[in-house]
């Protein structure tokens, strides 16, 4: 119940936290104070990495990315995408950088979505301005939607190593037409077109290597002889009728889908290295390749232990001998039934001899990263 007293007790009591409230604010207002004084030192600080000019902090983008032509992710914490996210300044510095996008990986367009993109590709070629352009693909065995083929044609003038894939070889007419700055091409066919194809890549005066899936007639596609790096996926006629025309080369992978062996030697005057495989490990119908190549310059050859039946070690004597090469490495793939006589037989004049039983055929050298020699240009 409330008396004189107690009212008189309160009234004391609220007037002891009025000045507990007034000695806070006063304490919370020299607290102010002293923030607004350190934030005013913090705003006027200037982090080192923001005093770099901007033509140093371009640099270090580039240096964070893959050495061109390998493209990094069009996406993702190791894109040049997210130094665009980190402030303002760096986002102008990126924007303003054209090496940071000039190196171009396609990814799965079933996950990615074909119009985004084409977007995207949009984007990353208008921001590399002139430069000259690598556009590989991350998974050879996709395709590219045909929009986004016809959008990186517009801009073939400044390709310079191209990977593509596409459903149909007719598609392979939207992208003809001067490429003067193209030195390594790759192309995979989902569904060659029987039949003949008026489909030329002539103007095209700095190729020097390419890669070739499944093309009908590919003899008719380039001017073989300026070519020193070929890596070839077709029939044994085919890749024969391929290295009749491309007399310079000096790199060579062929990878042998079935089909009857050319009777008609194959002479290849400046090769240095050759790699042979089949497709298909089943397959015995190519098995016997070697025996129609002379090539004379030779220092290194790959080849399955399959191609040299019924005797291995007297069919590369002979492939030696009549080639006149001085072999530097010889590497046995697939299954070898004994390294010991390989060893006994050349260790004297091949300094290098080597076995690998696990590349028996495409996929094994898909896996291992061999199927495809990327940016290997003479």
């Amino acid at each position: 119940m409330s008396t004189t007293s107690s009212r008189a007790a309160d009234r004391t009591y609220i007037a002891a936290i009025d000045s507990q409230i007034f000695s806070l604010k006063a304490s919370i207002q020299v607290l102010e104070g002293k923030k607004l004084r350190a934030q005013e030192r913090l705003n006027s600080y200037a982090y080192p990495v923001l005093t770099l000019p901007n033509e140093i902090v371009s640099e270090i983008f580039v240096q964070f990315l893959p050495v061109y032509p390998s493209p990094p992710p069009i996406s993702g914490p190791l894109s040049p995408t997210s130094l665009s996210h980190i402030c303002r300044r760096w986002r102008q510095v990126a924007l303003s950088t054209p090496t940071l996008w000039r190196a171009i990986s396609l990814p799965d367009f079933y996950s990615t979505g074909n119009g985004v993109l084409h977007s995207i590709l949009e984007v990353w070629l208008g921001r590399s301005g002139c430069l000259p352009l690598s556009i590989d693909m991350e998974e050879i065995w996709n395709t590219v939607d045909e929009s986004c083929l016809e959008l990186i044609a517009l801009h073939r003038s400044r390709w310079e190593y191209v990977t593509l894939a596409v459903d149909d070889e007719f598609e392979l007419l939207a992208i003809q037409g001067p490429m003067p700055l193209l030195r390594q091409f790759e192309i995979r066919v989902e569904a060659p077109r029987p039949g003949p194809l008026a489909i030329r890549f002539c103007e095209v005066p700095r190729l020097r290597s390419v890669t070739l899936w499944d093309i009908t007639r590919p003899t008719d596609l380039f001017p073989w002889s300026q070519l020193t790096s070929l890596t070839s996926i077709h029939s044994p006629i085919e890749n024969t009728a391929i290295l009749q025309l491309a007399v310079n080369l000096v790199h060579c992978h062929l990878m042998l889908r079935p089909g009857e062996i050319p009777l008609s030697d194959v002479r290849l005057r400046s090769l240095e290295s050759l790699v042979l495989a089949q497709m298909w490990d089943w397959d015995d119908t190519v098995t016997h390749y070697l025996k129609t190549m002379i090539t004379p310059s030779l220092r290194t050859l790959e080849v399955p232990e399959a191609f040299l039946q019924p005797s291995p070690i007297d069919t590369l004597r002979l492939f030696i001998s009549k080639s006149g090469c001085r072999l530097q490495g010889l590497c046995i793939t697939g299954q070898v039934r004994s390294e010991a006589v390989y060893r006994d037989a050349f260790s004297s004049s091949i300094p290098e001899l080597s076995f690998d039983r696990a590349l028996i055929d495409y996929d094994a050298y898909s896996s291992a990263n061999l199927a495809r020699k990327k940016y290997i240009v003479l």
